[in-house]
Parts: structure tokens; sequence; C-alpha cells
């Protein structure tokens, strides 16, 4: 017999079947639990059981109702929706060895290798991972390993919706190896000074849609990643991914890479705001970690007080373990971009064995304090209508070219 239950839980009858409200959390009897103000126990447990009993009874909603819910590591299933009233709070436990149970296991979302299916974390709450500790112990010890917030592999159907993220001990949102990925009208708040605090991080991941998110974090912005898997190359594992009318602020910029073993396929940035950010457009590998990266394209982009509004850096990293994963940029459009108060005006340097090519920026209009654009092995450079400090972009003039073959239009 299916249940409805409420911790200030509920479960509501949607394409789901079953809804777990807030203040009826189940616990080991499925009995309720009740939520009062100041509680600072863990829920782990409870919230454990309703995800769990909703994925048993063929899928549900788990509603966490105005109110904090203090948690350890959450373990999400199948065909369940953690969805979060406007008002709720799940907050990563200040104590950092809650976070220890399980060794390795990431808060708030991992999967332990299975394949999940329809997986949804969504509602107008906050999910905020307590991660001040965790910022401190590691400018004390830069090896220390720290979770990620939300961490989802293995995953068919992936939906994050409308949710404020804050706080992350390191990584906030890492998709990984999942098909059929959609975030949206997500928030996600680090400090700018939050060590190496990712916002969005998909990896190798295939049909990625990023869109109406805000993020102010410590590093990069976004980072497509695809790195080889368990040392293994699989080609064709990151592909389609478009980002589109995002913001962002504090942080390191839309990025690619540092790790592209297995290749990029066909990424889509438009419509986005980069505001203050250190970086904007960026592609970075090396040596070792790297592979191609192909049909690129960005448009109807503004970035204001932007330190490196464009940089392509194909010796940004290198490593010995596997010396023939060489990086390479092929295909690069570059269309409606506005840059003021920038550093410089950009970068494009690929290395001798892995060159940037046939790459097209078009209606590019960019004020910066250098007002020089660099190309460094580099081959089919195209400039169409493009202004860097008031005047037309012109070879030895505002841009600058080093082992560069094949250029027209200026």
């Amino acid at each position: 017999m299916k249940k409805s239950f409420f911790f200030s839980i509920i479960v509501l009858f949607t394409f789901y079947s079953t809804t777990i409200n807030a203040s009826t959390l189940l616990d080991d009897n499925d009995s309720t639990l009740t939520i009062t103000a100041g509680d600072t126990t863990l829920k782990t447990t409870y919230i454990q059981n309703a995800i769990n009993y909703c994925n048993t009874t063929g899928g549900g909603k788990v509603i966490l109702t105005p109110g904090t819910y203090r948690t350890a590591p959450l373990s999400m299933k199948s065909n369940v929706n953690l969805y979060l009233d406007s008002g709720s709070v799940l907050l990563g436990s200040p104590n950092m060895a809650d976070w220890t149970v399980g060794g390795s296991l990431l808060n708030l979302i991992n999967n332990g290798g299975k394949t999940l299916t329809n997986v949804t974390i969504s509602g107008r709450g906050t999910i905020d991972g307590s991660g001040a500790p965790w910022w401190a112990a590691y400018n004390a010890n830069n090896n220390l390993s720290r979770p990620r917030l939300i961490y989802i592999s293995n995953t068919t159907n992936l939906t994050i919706d409308s949710i404020y993220i804050r706080n992350s001990p390191s990584f906030n949102v890492v998709p990984n190896n999942c098909t059929n990925v959609v975030i949206d009208h997500v928030n996600i708040f680090d400090t700018a000074i939050s060590p190496n605090t990712d916002g969005i991080d998909p990896s190798n991941c295939k049909n990625v849609l990023i869109t109406n998110c805000t993020v102010d974090v410590g590093d990069d912005c976004i980072a497509i990643k695809a790195g080889r898997n368990n040392g293994s190359l699989s080609p064709g594992t990151c592909q389609d991914i478009t980002v589109a009318n995002c913001t962002f602020k504090h942080g390191h910029g839309v990025s690619i890479g540092s790790e592209t073993d297995d290749g990029m396929l066909n990424l889509r940035v438009t419509g986005c705001t980069f505001s203050g950010t250190t970086n904007g457009i960026r592609v970075k590998s090396g040596a070792g970690l790297g592979g191609l990266c192909q049909n690129l394209y960005y448009s109807n982009i503004t970035m204001s007080k932007v330190t490196n509004p464009i940089v392509v850096d194909m010796n940004y990293s290198t490593s010995t373990t596997y010396p023939t994963d060489i990086p390479s940029v092929n295909g690069m459009y570059i269309n409606n971009l506005t840059v003021t108060g920038a550093s410089n005006a950009g970068t494009f340097a690929g290395i001798t064995n892995g060159l940037v090519q046939n790459v097209v920026l078009s209606n590019v209009n960019i004020t910066a304090t250098t007002g020089k654009m660099t190309f460094t092995n580099a081959a089919g450079i195209t400039m169409n209508n493009c202004i860097i400090n008031k005047n037309p972009a012109k070879a030895g003039t505002n841009v600058t070219l080093t082992n560069v073959t094949g250029t027209r239009g200026f």
C-alpha cells in the first residue's frame, strides 16, 4: 500500500507514485519525524529512509518543508525527486567528521557506482555545504581531500532545477558520466576566496543543458572535463553541451579542461554575461592530459571587467602518465562578443604538436589594457569585423602572431 509522509516531508502524487513530506520523514518503523526549530541533530537516516522508500515503491517525491535539516552524506536513488520547499535548508553537517562515513562518500548525492535513472533535485530551497571549516583546513594543507557538494555519476535523465547552492567544501555540482542532464535556474554562491570551489563540472557527460543559472564561486564557474576513466580512454563520452543565458560573477569563467583526454565535441555557449570573473572563454589542457576539442561555439556574450576574456592554453598543465594524450583545438567560433575593462584582449596558445586551428572571430569588440590579442602555434585564423581598443584588428598592430599560418581578414 502506498503511503504519504511528512517531516515537516510530504509525498504528493505527481508522475511519481509516492510523496513524503518533511514533517513525515520515516524512521526505521515508517513512523513520522517532526522537525522543530533549532534542532541540530543529524536527520540523515530519516531523509535516506524516505528516499529509499520512494525508490522501492515505484518512485516518488521527498519534500523538505520550511526548516533546516542537518545531514551527513546521502545517496540519491532512481525515480526520486528530492524537492526543497522555499524556506527549507538541507545543511551539510558543520562537523567535518560527519562527512567521513563511507570513506570517500561525497556529500548529498552519491550512487555507489550503480546506474541511476530519473534523478531530480528541485524546489526553491537551499543546499548549504558548511564549507568554511573545509576551506580553512585546505588553506592550511592543500593536499587535503574534500568532498563535493552534489556528485552524481552514471545517471540517465538528471535534473537540477531552481535550487540555491551555498558554501560547498569544494566543487559544487558534478555530474559524472551522465546522459541527458538539465541544470536550470540554479543559483550557486561561494565566497570569492573559497578555494577550488568550481560551480558546475560536467565530466564525460552527453546531452547537457545548463540554462538561466547564476554562478559566483572561487574557481571555474563551469568546467567541462573529459579525462580518462580509470586510466582508459572513452572517446565520445563528452559531447553536446549547451550553456545558455547564464550569469557569471566571481570565478574563472566557462572552461574546458584541464583534462581533455577523451576529447570534447560540440559545445555551445550563448547569451551569457560575465562580470568580474578572472577568465571568460577558456580552454586549458596540456601534454599528457589532452585530446581534441572541436566544434566550440560562443555567441552573444557580454563581459565586463574580466581579466582574461579569451584564454586558450594547450600548455596549461602537463603529465607524464599518458604522454600520447596531446591536446588540440579544431573549430572554435566566437560571434557577437563585447568586452569592456579587460586586462588583455585574449590569448590563443597551442603547442607545436597540438595546434589551435580553424578559429573564426566575428563581430568581436574588446577594450583591454594591453590592447593586443596573441596567437601562438595556430593555423587557419579568420577575423571578421573585429575591433580591439577601438581599432580594427590588424596583424603586427593589435594582433601578435607567432608560428601561425593561414590568416584571413586582419
